[in-house]
C-alpha cells in the first residue's frame, strides 16, 4: 500500500516539508512544465499565501488536475484528512454548488487568470518589459479598447456557457483558442462568427433538454469567461505592444510569471475581498 495515499498519509505529509499544511493545487504532473512539481498555479497561490496568511510555513504540491482536487476536497470536507488546504479553479462549479469548508479555496473567477488579468497589469507589464517614456509611449487606451470590445463579443457566448455548464457541455471550445484573431501573432479581437456557429452548437446538442436555475443567472463577463482565452488575448495584445515598440518578443509562460506578480499587488476590490475572506477562514 501506498502510505502517501491514505488518509493517515496524506494528513501527516506536512510534518515530512517542516510545514503547518500542505497546499494542494492544480497542474504538476499532467502539465506542460518539463519540472514535474512545477506549476503555474502554484505561483498564484503561493503569491497569495505569502500576502495574506504571512508568517506560516506551507508546502505547494501541484495535483494534476481539478478531479484530483476535488477528490482531495471532499475528505478535507467530512474531516477524512487533515493538514491539508485544497486550493482550484472555480469554474462554473458556483452553479452546482461549491465545497464548504475553511480550507477548501476557490479563485474569485472561473480560474486564476481571471483574477489576474486587468487593464492595469496589460498596462504594467509592458512598461515593466519595455524602456519607453510612459509619456510619449501611451498604451492604455487601446488595451482598455480591446478589453471593452473583448467583453462585448464575449458576453451572449459567456452568458451560454455558463448556462450549460451544468449539463456538462460548454460553449466556448476548451483547449482551441481559434475565437482569437488573426491566428499566431498580431492585435487580437474576437471572432463572433466562429461563437456565433459555437453557440448554435450548443443549442443543438442540448435540443429538449430542460436547464432549470435555482437563482437568477448573472454574468460578469471579464470573471466568468474561460481563464485560458481571457489569458491568450491579453497575452496577444502585450506581445504586440512589445513587438511594436522594442522589437522583442516574450514566451507566455514568462509572461503569466509577471501577470502574476503584477496582479497579486494590482487586484481588482471584488477579487481582493473574496481571498480575504477566504484567508480569513483559515484558522478556523
Amino acid at each position: 500500500m501506498n502510505v502517501a495515499r491514505t488518509p493517515a498519509g496524506i494528513s501527516n505529509e506536512h510534518l515530512f516539508h517542516n510545514s503547518e499544511a500542505v497546499v494542494y493545487v492544480e497542474g504538476g504532473e499532467s502539465s506542460k512544465s518539463t519540472v514535474p512539481a512545477a506549476s503555474t498555479d502554484v505561483l498564484f497561490w503561493r503569491g497569495l499565501f505569502d500576502r495574506f496568511a504571512p508568517g506560516h510555513r506551507f508546502h505547494f504540491k501541484p495535483r494534476c488536475g481539478k478531479q484530483t482536487l476535488l477528490k482531495f476536497a471532499d475528505k478535507v470536507v467530512d474531516g477524512t484528512i487533515t493538514a491539508v488546504i485544497v486550493c482550484m479553479d472555480r469554474d462554473h462549479d458556483h452553479l452546482r454548488g461549491l465545497r464548504a469548508a475553511s480550507k477548501v479555496f476557490y479563485t474569485y473567477g472561473y480560474s486564476w487568470e481571471n483574477d489576474v488579468w486587468s487593464i492595469d497589469v496589460i498596462e504594467g507589464a509592458f512598461y515593466t518589459l519595455c524602456g519607453v517614456d510612459r509619456s510619449s509611449v501611451v498604451v492604455r487606451p487601446a488595451i482598455s479598447e480591446a478589453l471593452a470590445q473583448f467583453a462585448r463579443r464575449m458576453r451572449w457566448p459567456v452568458y451560454a456557457d455558463v448556462l450549460v455548464a451544468p449539463c456538462g457541455d460548454s460553449v466556448i471550445p476548451r483547449g482551441s483558442l481559434k475565437c482569437v484573431s488573426p491566428p499566431g501573432r498580431g492585435w487580437p479581437s474576437i471572432d463572433s462568427a466562429f461563437l456565433l456557429d459555437c453557440v448554435r452548437n450548443a443549442r443543438a446538442r442540448a435540443s429538449g433538454v430542460t436547464i432549470k436555475l435555482t437563482t437568477p443567472l448573472r454574468v460578469d463577463v471579464l470573471r466568468d469567461v474561460y481563464g485560458h482565452l481571457l489569458s491568450y488575448f491579453c497575452y496577444r495584445m502585450l506581445a504586440d505592444l512589445l513587438k511594436t515598440h522594442s522589437g522583442q518578443s516574450i514566451p507566455k509562460d514568462f509572461v503569466n510569471a509577471i501577470a502574476i506578480k503584477l496582479g497579486l499587488d494590482l487586484m481588482r476590490p471584488d477579487t481582493l475581498r473574496h481571498h480575504q475572506a477566504q484567508f480569513a477562514r483559515l484558522n478556523d
